[in-house]
């Protein structure tokens, strides 16, 4: 993935595109900052990747609310180039599926056992969203 990454700076810096070569370089930056050279797994590169998707998303959130539209759209297009490198999400219906098969599987009882469901889950997948599964868990189990 990074060498794919390297190879996508190239190529938008030959075709001048400036907001995704932008992009791309940050991108570049938040896994360099991991690991110098950037020789780590796919998964920690997938998992670098959506951090900083999510903080793109926070940023958003914010800039909205304060009604920063221009700023708003540049990071949407920003968001839409790092989407393109890290896995689609589940879905609410899927990580409902993935979370209650999971709290049977354990035989989870009580909301006090999420840390295991929550490591059981991010170590087998990690196209699922935290929030969601926090969330699901506390209405499955109370």
């Amino acid at each position: 993935m990074f060498d794919k990454l390297n190879k996508d700076i190239v190529s938008s810096m030959k075709s001048g595109d400036k907001d995704r070569l932008e992009t791309l370089r940050m991108m570049k930056s938040q896994i360099l900052k991991v690991n110098a050279r950037g020789d780590l797994p796919e998964k920690d590169l997938i998992k670098i990747l959506q951090n900083y998707a999510k903080t793109l998303k926070e940023s958003m959130d914010i800039m909205s609310k304060h009604g920063k539209t221009a700023d708003v759209s540049k990071l949407e297009k920003e968001l839409s180039v790092v989407e393109e490198y890290t896995p689609k999400m589940l879905g609410e219906e899927d990580t409902r599926k993935l979370v209650s098969d999971t709290v049977s599987s354990l035989g989870l009882t009580s909301i006090k056992q999420m840390g295991l469901l929550m490591k059981e889950i991010t170590s087998k997948r990690n196209d699922v969203d935290g929030a969601l599964v926090r969330k699901i868990v506390s209405e499955i189990l109370q």
